[in-house]
């Protein structure tokens, strides 16, 4: 099996406007750039998964119908400029979480790499020219635990971003 490079992008904050557990389509919004962003990263041959913490499940402010309906939304919204997510991974828990069965700590939980280690049941990630792109410390704790490059995104245009930390700068 040929090894992939892979594009792992959090959710809220850098594909989407982070209003605090986006678990709707109404508080859905997208960055600035990335929708572009897809499209250019899957010209460019990675495999871009979606790894995002999803704690507004465990803490009832939304159900996992919910998150994989604003997932299918994602999908059908990029599949208009022809361009795709290949995976989506996210961990509905927390320990403060008020659902029982959610209501625990979790591998899957970022900065635990449980995600990670799921997207290599399926695929052999190149290591060196993969790279994870997220908002919080515990996304780059994450790239750093699954040993690959993790780019801090505060805001502004997620295209230029990428274009930008995929040149080296």
């Amino acid at each position: 099996m040929s090894k992939k490079k892979v594009a792992l992008l959090d959710r809220d904050g850098v594909l989407n406007e982070n209003r605090g557990y986006v678990g709707f389509k109404k508080d859905f919004k997208w960055i600035k750039g990335a929708k572009q962003s897809i499209k250019y990263l899957k010209k460019n041959d990675y495999y871009i998964s979606v790894v995002s913490n999803q704690s507004g499940v465990a803490r009832n402010f939304f159900k996992m119908k919910d998150v994989h309906n604003l997932h299918k939304f994602m999908k059908n919204d990029l599949k208009k400029i022809n361009t795709k997510i290949d995976a989506f991974h996210f961990s509905p828990y927390h320990i403060d979480g008020v659902i029982k069965k959610y209501k625990k700590k979790s591998a899957c939980r970022k900065p635990g790499i449980k995600m990670f280690k799921k997207i290599q049941e399926n695929i052999n990630i190149d290591k060196k020219n993969s790279f994870m792109i997220g908002d919080q410390k515990t996304d780059m704790l994450f790239a750093k635990k699954c040993g690959i490059k993790g780019f801090f995104f505060k805001r502004g245009n997620l295209l230029n971003f990428i274009k930008k930390k995929l040149k080296g700068d």
